[in-house]
């Protein structure tokens, strides 16, 4: 009979809960993470949740949610958004609470866009101490 408690300090190899097991080896040392801050994802990932994310080559190149960051009044601010790649190299960044407009960056308006990663889970953090 396995004790309960072996599992406790067990050290985690790969973070096997945020991946089917045919995608472990392949994105597994490849995950960043970051906190979301704000509403504007509600409800598909809410105001602290952690988010997982894997790099793309800062290439938007399929539709999905995605990390990215921009200069916004001259000062540089990390995005959490649903993004679709329109025709001409356009993106359309979609918040998917509905009290944020829907707005289109035209390829012009990307270069000083750093696409960082496509979101693959976000995790609900709490903390009890």
């Amino acid at each position: 009979m396995q004790n309960a408690l072996s599992v406790i300090n067990k050290p985690i190899v790969m973070p096997r809960v945020l991946f089917n097991e045919n995608d472990v080896e392949q994105f597994a040392s490849k995950i960043m993470t970051c906190k979301m801050n704000g509403d504007s994802m509600q409800p598909t990932i809410q105001p602290g949740e952690v988010v997982a994310f894997i790099g793309c080559s800062g290439v938007i190149s399929t539709p999905g949610i995605y990390v990215f960051s921009r200069d916004v009044f001259g000062r540089r601010c990390v995005f959490i958004k649903r993004v679709e790649p329109i025709a001409g190299g356009a993106l359309k960044i979609i918040s998917d609470n509905h009290h944020y407009e829907v707005f289109t960056l035209n390829a012009d308006e990307q270069s000083d866009m750093q696409i960082h990663g496509r979101v693959i889970a976000s995790l609900s953090v709490r903390h009890f101490a």
